[in-house]
């Protein structure tokens, strides 16, 4: 005779027995091993230990890889802005627009008149821009510099200093000029997690060299980094 569940729909019978069976079997394996309760608590405690420690862990990877990629991509757009000078024998300004809110975006734009990257050739369009333009939110990874920290100088001599709240420091009108010739506007721009890391992309005037250094709470000085 086949025995059905309540629900009448899983028989019973020969595989119901066989399960039984199997869990017996495992449950007398398990004693035989001498694995006691206490012991199985002490595993799950170690699990828990683990599982606490590796949450934080992940959200400082996740801050440095957000970080390390809003460095890449403004770097990036330097090399492109460097390049394109070059390439088309026209002055090319990478520029920096800080929004009322507190965001940050930056473009690519060409020299339209033979005067340079002005202001006011942007806001009539004589300077076109010739790339996307990269946004960085408020408060999320990008430009900023830490506060509540003592920040050193990347050239080596003390304390960061100057207007904390200003991570463009290229000139008076936050513009970054590459010449055909290959020189830039000697700059440096500050990037943040806004929680224990920084990073700077800086650009050599005679040159147009753009590197990036590394920094986090705690360290006496900057670091080279790859990217």
């Amino acid at each position: 005779m086949t025995l059905y569940s309540v629900d009448g729909m899983r028989p019973f019978g020969a595989a119901f027995l066989k399960g039984v069976v199997v869990r017996n079997t495992v449950a007398m394996r398990v004693g035989q091993r001498g694995v006691s309760l206490s012991e199985v608590a002490a595993l799950l405690v170690v699990i828990a230990i683990i599982a606490v420690v590796a949450v934080p862990n992940l959200g400082e990877a996740n801050r440095a890889a957000a970080l390390f990629g809003a460095s890449g991509r403004l770097q990036g757009l330097m090399f492109r802005c460097r390049a394109y000078a070059i390439m088309n024998q026209r002055s090319t300004g990478l520029v920096f627009e800080r929004r009322g809110n507190g965001s940050w975006r930056c473009y690519i734009a060409a020299d339209g008149d033979g005067d340079g990257i002005l202001r006011r050739d942007l806001e009539s369009f004589t300077d076109p821009i010739v790339s996307e333009v990269l946004e960085f939110a408020p408060r999320a990874a990008g430009l900023g510099i830490l506060q509540g920290e003592f920040v050193p100088d990347p050239s080596g001599r003390g304390r960061l200093r100057g207007d904390l709240l200003d991570p463009v420091r290229a000139g008076r009108g936050d513009i970054i000029t590459f010449t055909p010739q290959g020189h830039a506007t000697p700059s440096s721009v500050y990037l943040t997690d806004h929680h224990a890391r920084m990073r700077v992309v800086r650009v050599y005037g005679g040159t147009g060299r753009v590197i990036s250094l590394v920094w986090r709470s705690g360290w006496s000085q900057w670091r080279k980094s790859a990217l």
